[in-house]
């Protein structure tokens, strides 16, 4: 089973944070930590970013779902955002706030896209 298409609108109403980031980083603080993809946005759409406690490099933390593994899109358990974060690019991402872990996460598959960088400095 797949997951339903949501359109911008949508993902938009759903999310807690909106924009065009900066992917800075991905990779985990240590082996038993979760996969993070470290934003540093240069427009926000909707929302206010939210900074990991100690944290003071002013980015934002996303928590992957999945892992590096190849995408099966056919189910819904293998969803992953892994490859929607290469290191360097400009994303337009939707993100939903994950409380408890202090982290944020994305909203719905395709809630991630790879921008131009010369849009990305305009924005």
């Amino acid at each position: 089973m797949a997951f339903p298409h949501l359109t911008r609108e949508q993902m938009l109403e759903r999310c807690d944070l909106a924009g065009v980031a900066r992917v800075v980083a991905v990779g985990r603080d240590s082996p038993e930590s979760p996969n993070l993809a470290k934003l540093e946005f240069v427009h926000i759409v909707k929302g206010t970013p939210r900074l990991r406690e100690g944290s003071d490099d002013g980015c934002v933390y996303v928590r992957l779902h999945g892992g590096g593994a190849s995408r099966h899109e056919e189910t819904l358990v293998a969803w992953s955002d892994w490859w929607d974060y290469p290191i360097g690019a400009a994303v337009m991402t939707h993100l939903d706030w994950n409380g408890p872990e202090e982290l944020y996460q994305t909203t719905w598959p395709g809630a991630v896209q790879e921008i131009d960088g010369d849009i990305a400095q305009v924005a």
